[in-house]
């Protein structure tokens, strides 16, 4: 249990690491108008921080940073959200109040703004409702032995997969075999497909075309595959590794490892749990050690749902970062009929 005065002191340690980057020390202390101590009663405070684990000292200054433990602290029990913040709110307000802007081109330009801003890694992953089912498929020539497939559903989302058609084959076997699964899926969910590929797949009218149809079924589930992880929008990776924590080139490589692996479909909200932060060794990928990773849901219509993502260090500035994320989520309802 920490005293008032531990709380003033770790509060003001962290925000001014986050600020600084740098390791503080009590004489920085006493210059804070709130911290109405001397340097030995901050010292000793100090100590007693570290030695309960929520500070830490490094190994080239005599000043403290902060621990995961004090990070995660600070989040439950001093963070407060930073009013200015709301400053920045037109900008997110200008790319969704704008009618002309489509929804893919929104999500993007959202990304980009909050990293922008916030100097961090964003990402924005969309998932598909249990409801949306499969509409048409569609399969559009761009060459003798070349097609793009087009599949759609009944929530206007599209998935697309280019397609080549091998030798002793014709764009008119492509344009058969489509629209004998196209019939045999039309109405189904998205998450039944790969069942019902399968059946299909094993009907003699279509296995007398046993190479085409095993490539084709490899591209179609692809493209499904894709629906169920959903659209990806991404930006500031390259801002994330200019900070200063991940100079190092193993930290570097393994963060990202972390990000390419796709390790951070753990981090996805459940659309029920609002917002979520996890900071440190919290993450289960060693690559994200060193990082905080803040979450949170979005809803834009009853089929199209999401989470945003957003990495940085764990000095991130939460205090501003997550009002901006709060107040995008709570917009994406604005892409609703785009």
């Amino acid at each position: 249990m920490l005293t008032d005065r531990q709380k003033l002191i770790l509060k003001a340690i962290i925000e001014d690491y986050i600020t600084s980057q740098e390791p503080v020390g009590s004489k920085a202390l006493t210059e804070k108008p709130y911290l109405a101590f001397s340097s030995a009663t901050l010292r000793n405070e100090m100590q007693e921080l570290e030695e309960t684990g929520y500070l830490k000292k490094t190994h080239t200054s005599s000043g403290r940073i902060p621990s995961d433990v004090g990070y995660r602290y600070y989040m439950e029990h001093l963070f407060i959200r930073d009013d200015a913040v709301a400053d920045f709110y037109k900008y997110v307000d200008e790319i969704f109040d704008n009618p002309y802007i489509t929804k893919e081109d929104a999500s993007k330009k959202i990304v980009d703004l909050i990293s922008n801003l916030t100097g961090y890694y964003v990402s924005m992953v969309g998932s598909t409702s249990d409801s949306a089912k499969v509409l048409r498929l569609e399969i559009v020539p761009l060459k003798d032995n070349e097609a793009v497939l087009l599949i759609v559903t009944d929530s206007g989302d599209v998935q697309h997969q280019k397609i080549y058609i091998p030798k002793g084959y014709k764009m008119d076997d492509l344009m058969r075999l489509i629209d004998m699964f196209d019939g045999a899926m039309y109405g189904h969910s998205i998450y039944d497909i790969r069942d019902i590929l399968s059946r299909e797949a094993a009907k003699p009218r279509i296995r007398q075309m046993v190479d085409f149809q095993d490539d084709i079924l490899n591209f179609m589930i692809k493209a499904f595959e894709r629906f169920l992880h959903g659209k990806t929008y991404d930006a500031g990776l390259s801002k994330l590794l200019n900070q200063p924590e991940f100079q190092d080139y193993q930290k570097m490589q393994k963060l990202i490892s972390a990000i390419d692996n796709e390790e951070l479909n753990d981090m996805i909200t459940d659309l029920n749990t609002g917002l979520k932060v996890k900071i440190g060794k919290e993450n289960l990928s060693e690559g994200l050690s060193e990082c905080a990773v803040v979450s949170i849901p979005y809803f834009i219509n009853d089929n199209d749902n999401g989470t945003i993502l957003m990495i940085g260090p764990t000095r991130m500035n939460y205090r501003a970062t997550i009002p901006l994320i709060e107040y995008v989520a709570k917009s994406m309802v604005k892409l609703d009929k785009r």
